[in-house]
């Protein structure tokens, strides 16, 4: 990694970095909301999704509003540029069309920032009605604004090629029930993206684009492991957080390795893989190797996980590195200490020299 004299990456650093966690960040957020639907059914992934989408709105966007300079725009227009800026920056692919300050159209295009390939086709419909009806409809409220609804007006887990919905300001005060409606609309604006609102270069220049994409895929990391915990309680989100991450290791472990820059399957070798992850989120790690059979991977932070956590959901969260390893090498054990106090972990690989599996 490059840094400036000032100790920050240049860009091509930060480009890296950034690539490597958001494509590590977002499979988990699939990963663990996926392994709820499988275990916990439809009703529980909606509810996880609801809290999702009311925490990450609650942390993020009175501040948003200011940071993306759209805190005077008119109600509607503004509720849909803030949603067409922060999702973009997030990574999604975004369209935005003003048909008047006071009807601002959205759509949010293919593919899914959750759920990639066809593990779209699994979710429940109810799922994306859930989570275009928790977030957008409170907006008017939050704005201060009880004129503003939210019209649901394309869902593409019902067959149209985008989800897709409108601001609109209304000449009178919406009732709670009256902010959010579905309304099939079969011919909707075109988009036009030299029309589209563009945030000012120099107050968002590509570094800034970049921190705050990786920012948001933290935050969707760590709600939704909190949420877990919330509607399940601890023992259980740990058990159901492990079941995923070993799923997540068989499916993703090549292309994570691949990502991580580092293919090879001695013990050094994953051990500077799974650093070259961690440290995608800031985390402090250093590779100590004693010959050429045993490696010690030291940890300290855990992000995106959590700023700090116990060692149960740290336990359930190394079943992701324990499946890599045993898949990259089955003739090389990788076993884990925590010190609390200090809150450094120590993984230790070391090549057994026979098959363990």
């Amino acid at each position: 990694m490059t840094v400036s004299s000032r100790g920050e990456e240049d860009i091509a650093a930060l480009r890296a970095r950034v690539a490597l966690a958001n494509k590590f960040a977002w499979i988990v957020v699939s990963g663990l909301t996926a392994i709820c639907y499988r275990e916990r059914g439809e009703k529980a992934l909606n509810d996880i999704w609801a809290a999702l989408l009311s925490s990450e709105q609650k942390v993020r966007f009175r501040a948003a509003l200011v940071k993306l300079g759209i805190e005077n725009d008119p109600p509607a227009l503004a509720a849909a540029k803030y949603h067409y800026f922060s999702n973009s920056i997030g990574g999604l692919n975004m369209q935005l069309i003003e048909e008047s300050p006071k009807k601002v159209w959205i759509r949010y295009l293919s593919p899914w920032g959750t759920y990639p390939g066809i593990a779209a086709l699994t979710v429940p419909t109810s799922v994306r009605r859930t989570i275009l009806s928790t977030w957008h409809p409170r907006n008017g409220q939050l704005l201060g604004c009880p004129r503003l609804g939210w019209v649901a007006t394309k869902f593409v887990a019902e067959g149209h090629p985008y989800d897709e919905g409108y601001f609109q300001e209304y000449d009178h005060d919406l009732a709670p029930e009256e902010r959010f409606r579905v309304e099939h609309v079969e011919t909707t604006p075109e988009f036009d993206a030299d029309k589209a609102p563009k945030l000012d270069p120099a107050i968002w220049p590509e570094a800034r684009w970049l921190k705050g994409s990786y920012s948001y895929g933290v935050d969707y990391v760590q709600h939704v492991i909190e949420i877990m915990h919330r509607l399940f309680g601890a023992p259980a989100a740990q058990g159901l957080v492990a079941a995923g991450m070993r799923l997540l290791a068989v499916q993703f472990g090549p292309d994570l390795a691949k990502a991580s820059g580092e293919e090879g399957s001695t013990p050094e070798a994953i051990a500077r893989s799974f650093a070259a992850i961690l440290r995608a989120f800031r985390n402090e790690c250093a590779v100590e190797t004693s010959g050429a059979n045993r490696t010690v991977l030291r940890l300290r932070g855990f992000l995106p996980f959590a700023h700090e956590a116990d060692d149960g959901l740290r336990q359930s969260v190394f079943a992701l590195f324990a499946m890599m390893t045993r898949l990259r090498n089955g003739h090389v054990a990788i076993a884990r200490s925590f010190d609390p106090a200090s809150q450094t972990e120590s993984w230790t690989l070391s090549d057994e020299k026979r098959w363990l599996w």
